[in-house]
């Protein structure tokens, strides 16, 4: 009966042991990663703002400016390791219920790395034909402190984001990364526009324009996930003219996450972290442990040494 008990054990604990690696090395790895189901709203906002009002030709300063961005996860197009997201970004003035411009992207990108793929209708503004590449809204899982590669969807191009280093975001350890993108000329058609906001005399003809972009953006990611847990970003567009001298500010937004935004994505980051230690640390180790503990009880039970102990106990006994 010892014997039995003992392989028993043996077994069990074999099986424990082994289940505690796969969970590690297997299923941590193809659980952990970007939801397929998002569902989330953040918001950035700019005091003191400038802007172009199309509507009435007119630049207006001084305004708060919010940034509305909702992502939502595409679940029949997720599959093979990738996730799709679809997102869109309202700016507004909010005071005068003014929208200032509305920005559609849909993301197709590897679940843990973050890494963009061109497949399952990619686009920036129903373009399907951009060609995305780096790290989009998703940040790799496993975080580090190597500069990164950002695609930008107003240049559609990817910059490189900086690390420069540790800083403490609401108590908790992040790394912070920049991005900076040059003033760049962007794609998309400019109406003509009165000479006079050139700073040319009124009498003169409508001049067509080119819109030009730079950014400054700073991000701080939570190492234990590689989630954004806050960021802001400063850009200005400006519209030059084709032919002579003359530029025109249409944009000057210092953008901050709001504190609602913050403490969002820092409790969805705590709970991330808490599902990536059940499963890379918490499960592997307890399983491992309780195995090992059954295969030496196993052993200690199955062992020569272990019946010739018990067989002399008895005999003892019964004299």
């Amino acid at each position: 009966m010892r014997r039995i008990i003992g392989v028993s054990l043996i077994g069990i604990g074999a099986f424990l042991v082994a289940a505690g690696v796969l969970v590690r090395f297997y299923v941590a790895p193809m659980l952990i990663g970007a939801p397929t189901d998002i569902y989330q709203v953040t918001r950035l906002q700019a005091e003191n703002a400038t802007y172009l009002d199309a509507s009435s030709v007119t630049v207006r300063t001084g305004a708060t400016v919010a940034a509305t961005a909702t992502a939502r996860g595409d679940v029949k197009a997720a599959g093979d390791g990738t996730a799709v997201w679809d997102t869109t970004t309202v700016v507004q003035d909010l005071a005068r219920g003014y929208t200032i411009d509305i920005q559609n992207a849909r993301y197709a990108f590897d679940r843990r790395t973050g890494g963009l793929k061109d497949c399952c209708e990619a686009a920036v503004q129903g373009d399907k034909t951009v060609q995305m590449s780096g790290v989009g809204l998703f940040w790799p899982v496993e975080a580090n402190k190597r500069d990164k590669r950002l695609f930008d969807t107003t240049t559609r191009q990817t910059w490189p984001a900086v690390f420069e280093g540790e800083e403490r975001i609401d108590g908790r350890l992040t790394y912070r990364f920049v991005q900076h993108i040059p003033e760049t000329k962007v794609a998309g058609d400019v109406p003509p526009l009165p000479a006079g906001l050139f700073g040319r005399p009124d009498g003169d003809p409508a001049v067509e324009a080119e819109r030009h972009y730079r950014v400054d953006a700073t991000y701080w990611i939570d190492p234990r996930t590689g989630a954004p847990v806050d960021q802001r970003r400063h850009l200005v567009t400006t519209l030059r003219p084709k032919e002579g001298p003359g530029s025109l500010v249409v944009a000057d937004l210092n953008l901050r996450m709001t504190p609602e935004s913050r403490k969002a994505l820092r409790e969805r980051s705590d709970d991330g972290a808490g599902k990536i230690q059940l499963l890379e640390t918490v499960v592997p180790l307890t399983a491992a442990g309780a195995g090992l503990a059954a295969v030496i009880a196993g052993l200690l039970l199955t062992l020569p040494g272990g019946r010739r102990t018990s067989r002399r106990g008895t005999r003892r006994a019964s004299s």
